[in-house]
């Protein structure tokens, strides 16, 4: 791109002046909006190639990659196309390798292509048939050009089966000769040979002028290619994600397949051979009821029936009422019209049959994982109540039964996958939780072997708001790995001591023997709110390590890094804790102190009080005995009085 740039730059190099060129021409402002309009567009088409490569191709996961679960591998061994070849010679070297993989997408697109082209011959065909009016005007030119179009994937089709490779010993074979020699020796070759007979010709041909039905008859033998529709219903079944849906849909078509060919049969045996056996078509007494009325009235005038949209309907209507035998249908007069009408009803009672037993088991299906959840819920209410439980604990196991329900935590992921092998249940189980596994710091330096081992006999369990996975003391037998939601470790006084989240793991250290504790918890784990946690038991990680015997150091080193990380807090809180505890207990002696050096000064001053109250006696009493020596010293005796109550 740099070199692109540079040599695009040097071409439209312009002086200051913005008079010549470097090529001799002089340019003036509309020279220069030129080259810079060019100059934009180079930069836009880098651009869109950058970003082109970009996006072209997701980057695969380390993760995966690490477990050997990244792209799978192809089967199929692609021959390289030369770099030499170029253009048309590349094009055609790409047709000639070219081979389909019948479990590919691009198979199944091929599939549904065809399967329209083949649809469109079993609803058209039938009614070109029976309704002549469709074979002449504009609707013959649609025809044939649908025909042309139908025809051509016809052949294309038939030249493609050449090249859809198939598997032998468990490897898809791409050699052409050997699929073309394969293809040839099948009866779908044969098949596919009448399927593209150019059926055109016979307009071309007087003789098949008459009757009108013959031309288009002669597209029956494109009905032979009716195998594409069931190869693509099966295949629709298997890469379906709503499968009871499809077959749902599938019965549908079915239904009104039979219907409309049923409708078309009916109309062709009322007009085209019953109704040209009576000489006057609006006499109705000689008229049979049970055949497609009369397109004209008395006097020769076309009435409503004439129109071929209501020619269609009542077919229509007739072959439903009579297959599904719901109203009332005209009582036949003729033989044939006895057994054709026997015939009907039998075919009705089947499809009836088959509608009401599908319809049923889909309605079954779709509720079968609801019912199961709530037969166990009914189960567990009713012992309940049998047994007496307390109503708080009943609440908490209907809200975690509502839990699982709300989080489509309702399969048993053991049953689902039980019928695949130990290698794709454990890439399914990777897969899975793969945002979980990534963030869990004990798998990150694990055999892939090992992990594999270990993810196949996780377990899943849900705790309710409150509830405790584990308390400090227990013996350990199971650790466990958070995938969604959020527990505390706390203290032995409720205390949250931290918080563990999403990708976090737990109680390894009590089943690896690993610290002081021995095989004992160390903490005690309660859940927040709704957590769900992956259960590992120890007999299932013993059996792991049994086969992997190294990898038994590994997670013990993890597991007294993660000890010696968690006591480090731990210590810090007891340090603060044991500051916390001696400046509490010098506070106590310090007031034990104050307080005694109170209840001494409270001694101290009621010993004064009671040396002022002695000294104060005193001092009356030798007042007294100075008034009595010397009476005229000082007022009278009531002054005297109120002066000794003075003092």
């Amino acid at each position: 791109e740099q070199a692109n740039k540079t040599a695009l730059d040097q071409k439209l190099k312009v002086h200051p002046s913005g008079e010549e060129g470097s090529n001799g021409n002089h340019l003036g402002p509309d020279g220069k909006n030129g080259v810079q309009s060019m100059a934009s567009v180079a930069q836009t088409i880098t651009f869109i190639r950058r970003i082109s490569k970009r996006t072209g191709k997701k980057e695969p996961d380390e993760f995966l990659q690490r477990l050997n679960f990244g792209a799978p591998a192809d089967i199929k061994e692609n021959k390289p196309l030369s770099t030499k070849d170029k253009g048309w010679n590349c094009l055609i070297n790409f047709f000639c390798h070219f081979v389909f993989d019948p479990f590919s997408d691009i198979y199944y697109y091929w599939l549904s292509i065809i399967s329209l082209a083949v649809l469109y011959n079993f609803i058209i065909i039938p009614a070109r048939v029976s309704f002549s009016e469709l074979e002449q005007g504009n609707f013959f030119t649609t025809w044939m050009i649908i025909d042309i179009l139908a025809d051509v994937l016809y052949v294309l089709d038939f030249f493609a089966s050449f090249r859809i490779g198939f598997l032998e010993r468990g490897l898809l074979v791409t050699d052409t000769a050997q699929l073309s020699k394969k293809y040839v020796k099948s009866m779908a070759f044969y098949i596919d040979i009448f399927s593209i007979i150019p059926t055109q010709v016979v307009y071309f041909i007087p003789g098949f002028a008459r009757p009108v039905f013959a031309r288009p008859a002669a597209r029956i033998i494109k009905l032979l290619k009716g195998k594409r529709i069931m190869q693509f219903v099966d295949r629709s079944e298997c890469v379906s994600n709503f499968p009871i849906f499809s077959r749902l849909t599938v019965l549908c078509m079915a239904m009104l397949m039979v219907m409309h060919w049923n409708a078309c049969l009916y109309y062709f045996l009322s007009i085209e051979i019953i109704e040209k056996g009576y000489p006057n078509v609006t006499d109705l007494d000689s008229r049979s009821n049970f055949i497609y009325p009369p397109s004209v009235d008395m006097d020769g005038h076309a009435n409503k029936y004439a129109s071929t949209s209501m020619k269609y309907a009542f077919s229509l209507y007739w072959s439903t009422q009579t297959m599904t035998t719901i109203g009332e249908v005209q009582q036949p007069t003729e033989v044939w019209e006895y057994f054709y009408l026997t015939f009907v009803f039998l075919v009705g009672v089947m499809i009836f049959a088959s509608v009401v037993g599908s319809i049923g088991n889909v309605i079954t299906n779709l509720r079968a994982n609801r019912n199961l959840f709530q037969d166990r819920l009914d189960n567990l209410k009713e012992y309940m109540g049998y047994r007496k439980v307390g109503k708080d604990l009943s609440n908490r196991i209907i809200r975690w039964f509502d839990y699982l329900w709300a989080q489509n935590h309702t399969f048993e992921e053991e049953d689902v996958l039980k019928y695949l092998p130990d290698k794709l249940q454990a890439e399914m189980a990777i897969h899975v939780h793969l945002a979980t596994l990534k963030q869990v710091e004990l798998f990150q330096n694990c055999e892939s072997g090992f992990l594999i081992a270990l993810v196949l006999k996780l377990k899943h369990q849900v705790y309710s708001p409150g509830d405790y996975v584990c308390r400090k003391g227990d013996i350990g037998r199971e650790m466990f790995i958070v995938k969604q939601g959020m527990l505390q470790v706390t203290a032995d006084d409720g205390r949250a001591l931290a918080t563990l989240s999403d990708g976090s793991y737990f109680g390894e250290i009590s089943l690896l023997n690993v610290g002081k504790n021995g095989n004992r918890r160390t903490a005690n784990v309660r859940s927040v709110g709704y957590s769900d946690l992956f259960c590992l038991r120890k007999e299932d990680l013993l059996h792991a390590l049994n086969d992997y015997p190294e990898m038994r150091e590994v997670l013990k080193e993890a597991a007294r890094q993660k000890l010696a990380r968690d006591a480090k807090p731990q210590q810090d809180e007891d340090t603060t804790e044991n500051e916390r505890r001696i400046s509490f207990t010098n506070s106590v002696e310090l007031a034990d102190t104050l307080g005694k050096r109170l209840e001494d000064l409270e001694k101290l001053v009621l010993t004064l009080a009671r040396e002022v109250k002695t000294t104060n006696r005193h001092v009356v009493s030798l007042q007294k005995q100075l008034s009595s020596v010397y009476p005229n010293s000082r007022g009278s005796p009531d002054e005297r009085n109120s002066s000794d109550s003075d003092s």
